[in-house]
């Protein structure tokens, strides 16, 4: 292995990297918003960047998912996610994934999205459910499967609230993790209260952290576009 190969960087929710590259994707719908803002008569509207985000936030959600699989616990809890029955990898599908978003209840939680003339609350997991012995996928994901896989006849899919909707599925996975609060908590990036309240910092005692991987979260988390009360 070269001196380069050994100092390049490999993205982590520990390491903050999946959050920066969320961060990334949301900068850049956020800069579509100003040229078409997010008006209920703008929903329908589709573009050629809009597609190509799209693309972005599911490859993103998709890598997310694999990360989250590769979570220690996840690993021995959920073997088959990653592996196929004979030890070899395989590659995941979303409804692979769904027992990882199960433990993390993603189906029923929902994030505020800053849109005008109000937030609006956006539960970007709802349809991603089993019924019988089939899960079900969110809408966004199925149109950015077949943007992927058919652009020609699935490009007007590739809609403002499509997208939207796809950027709140990566926002939530990038909060939600225990890997990724842990971090986003440390580096100030979850405040204790809402701005404004007084309160500025968490005050750390022995074993939160251990705290957090039983399932315990506490705080709120504000971007530009989106926001989240743990609570």
């Amino acid at each position: 292995m070269s001196n380069e190969e050994k100092q390049c960087f490999t993205p982590t929710f520990e390491n903050g990297g999946y959050w920066e590259y969320y961060k990334d994707l949301e900068r850049q719908f956020e800069n579509f918003l100003d040229y078409v803002p997010y008006l209920s008569g703008n929903e329908k509207t589709y573009s050629f960047r809009l597609a190509n985000l799209i693309l972005a936030i599911g490859a993103h959600i998709d890598s997310a998912f694999k990360e989250i699989a590769r979570y220690p616990d996840f690993l021995i809890k959920y073997p088959l996610v990653l592996t196929k029955g004979n030890g070899k990898p395989k590659n995941p599908t979303i409804r692979d994934y769904y027992d990882l978003a199960t433990e993390y209840n993603l189906s029923q939680r929902r994030v505020m999205f800053k849109r005008l003339p109000e937030r609006e609350a956006v539960t970007p997991f709802q349809q991603y459910v089993k019924v019988g012995d089939r899960i079900e996928t969110p809408v966004w994901w199925k149109v950015y499967n077949s943007v992927k896989h058919g652009f020609s006849e699935n490009f007007g899919k590739a809609t403002l609230q499509n997208t939207r909707n796809a950027l709140a599925g990566a926002f939530l996975i990038n909060i939600i993790h225990a890997p990724a609060y842990i971090r986003l908590v440390e580096y100030r990036v979850v405040t204790p209260q809402p701005r404004g309240t007084g309160i500025a910092v968490f005050y750390f005692k022995p074993g939160w952290k251990e705290n957090v991987e039983k399932g315990n979260r506490w705080g709120v988390i504000e971007t530009p576009l989106f926001s989240y009360d743990y609570r």
